[in-house]
Formats: C-alpha cells, sequence, structure tokens
C-alpha cells in the first residue's frame, strides 16, 4: 500500500503545479533578442523580461535527457526512468518518477523545484522504497543566436526511505552551440561539466565527491509549426568519475541515443535508452521517458 499511496502523492502534486504553472502567460518574442554576454553579466538581462529565443533558421537549444541544460525554460517537467539491474545487484528493477518545476523570473535567473519517488523490487521478492526533494538555481552566463552557457546549482536531500543519510549537492556549467555555422546543418552541440558532492556521514571508504561530463549531438528535422514539431534526433555520451572513496578514479561510460518532438506547440515528449560501455556495469540498460508542458 505505501508505493500507491506515495505514487498518489506524487500524482497529485504534479496536478496542483500544472494548474498553478498553466495559467502564467510566457513572454513572446516580437523582435531581435539583445545577445547576453558573461562581460554584461552584472548589468543586463536582469530587469528584462523572460523570453525565449527562437532561431528559425539554425539548430534550435533544446532540453535533452541528460546532459545539463543550458537555457532558462518557464515548464513543467517529468523525467522517468526504469532500470534493468545486473544479476549481482539483487534488484529485479528499479524505476523513478522526478517531476520538476522550472520558472524563469527574468533572462538571467531561473530557480526551481522538484520530487523524486524511486521503488526497488528485489528479484528474491520484496523491495523498498522512498522519495526526496530539492531545489535549483540556474543562471543563464550567456544567451546569442549561436551559443548559449548556463551555470547551474542544485542541492537534494537524502532519501530517508531508501537509507540514505548525505545531502547532495552540484555544480555545473552547461552549453549549447549551434552547428549551423559549419555547414552542418540544424545540428546542435551540447555539453556540461559537473561536480556533485555528498554532504554528511559516509562509512569509511565511501565517495563523497565526483565528476559528471556529458557531450551531445543533436539533428533537427521537422520545423516548429509541423504535427510532430522540432522533431529531433541525438545521442548523448555521458560519463561519470568518482574523485575519491574506495574506487577513486573509475569512470563509468555511457552511450544514450533517443529522439525528441513536440506536439501542439507547448507538449514535448523524449526518449532514449542508457547502454554502458564499460566494466563494472551499474546496469545492463535503463529505459527514460520524459513529458515536459512549456508555458
Amino acid at each position: 500500500m505505501r508505493p500507491v499511496l506515495t505514487q498518489t502523492a506524487v500524482l497529485t502534486w504534479i496536478g496542483t503545479a500544472w494548474m498553478s504553472c498553466a495559467s502564467a502567460a510566457g513572454t513572446v518574442e516580437t523582435g531581435p533578442l539583445p545577445d547576453l554576454t558573461l562581460q554584461h553579466f552584472f548589468s543586463d538581462g536582469w530587469t528584462d523580461p523572460w523570453v525565449k529565443r527562437s532561431r528559425p533558421e539554425g539548430a534550435p537549444d533544446l532540453t535533452l535527457l541528460r546532459v545539463q541544460s543550458n537555457l532558462l525554460l518557464r515548464s513543467l517537467r517529468t523525467d522517468g526512468f526504469i532500470e534493468q539491474p545486473t544479476a549481482a545487484s539483487g534488484d529485479s528493477r528499479v524505476s523513478s518518477v522526478t517531476p520538476l518545476v522550472e520558472y524563469a523570473v527574468n533572462r538571467r535567473l531561473m530557480p526551481g523545484f522538484f520530487v523524486n519517488y524511486q521503488e526497488f523490487d528485489h528479484s528474491s521478492g520484496g523491495g523498498r522504497e522512498g522519495w526526496t526533494y530539492g531545489g535549483l538555481v540556474r543562471l543563464q552566463l550567456v544567451d546569442t543566436a549561436n551559443t548559449s552557457y548556463a551555470f547551474n546549482f542544485k542541492m537534494a536531500a537524502p532519501n530517508s526511505g531508501l537509507g540514505e543519510h548525505q545531502t547532495l549537492t552540484s555544480f555545473a556549467l552547461a552549453g549549447w552551440h549551434n552547428l549551423r555555422p559549419l555547414g552542418l546543418g540544424r545540428m546542435g552541440l551540447y555539453w556540461h561539466l559537473q561536480e556533485e558532492t555528498l554532504l554528511g556521514p559516509r562509512v569509511p571508504g565511501a565517495r563523497q565527491n565526483d565528476l559528471t561530463y556529458d557531450l551531445s549531438l543533436a539533428q533537427t528535422w521537422t520545423g516548429a509549426g509541423e504535427p510532430l514539431g522540432l522533431l529531433s534526433t541525438f545521442v548523448e555520451t555521458y560519463a561519470k568519475t568518482d574523485l575519491d572513496g574506495h574506487h577513486s578514479g573509475r569512470t563509468v561510460f555511457t552511450l544514450t541515443p533517443g529522439v525528441r518532438t513536440t506536439l501542439a506547440h507547448h507538449h514535448v515528449v523524449m526518449f532514449g535508452v542508457d547502454f554502458p560501455l564499460n566494466d563494472p556495469k551499474p546496469y545492463d540498460q535503463l529505459y527514460r521517458l520524459t513529458y515536459i508542458y512549456s508555458f
């Protein structure tokens, strides 16, 4: 009964957030949007209303599955995954759902809030589940027609239902580049570099700090006004390196091919599959599904 009640609470939270967010009207770009640069970070953009930059001729700047986002948004995003664990883990399935509200207050600053529910099913029967919550702040460093950089800070509380006692904090620099000027059509290059730290009590030899990095390419095949708007295929290369603990220096590489499209201008759907590339594998495969409502 506990998983049912928890999932019901999560779904109730999604509905409440959707109703409050759907009533907010986003600003529409009506002319050339002034560039934001790092040189004028403290002076430009802070008093400007949020506007999502349109790029009808070049590659659109998209949010993908794993790479950290480099642009400010007003959206309700829900990420879910189902993992097929390795036989050595003792689990038969791991599932997770994470609703996230992002709300840009101007062209430089965007706070966000999320909850996460996760469930482990044991191959021998039984299992465990739990939920947690957290927040994030995104700062737009650069926003031009062909380049976007952002700084992300995130904090997540321990998931006490899963026996966790540490708070996760992370700092990330994320970027996007339009490759059309290089003659590569509507293709975008995405990347991030992120440092994660676990704060709180830990057992001797456990990891406290790690580094994640991602390099992704996305090709867009359709325009924004078509039935499958901004239909894009992408591939993400993601890696995570332990910086301390008994396995300091160990790196896990994964490859995530996926597809993304927009329906009725506001509804984004993404799907992808993670494939670990080296041993020891954290899992066999992991299936990701994301829904985003933009407002």
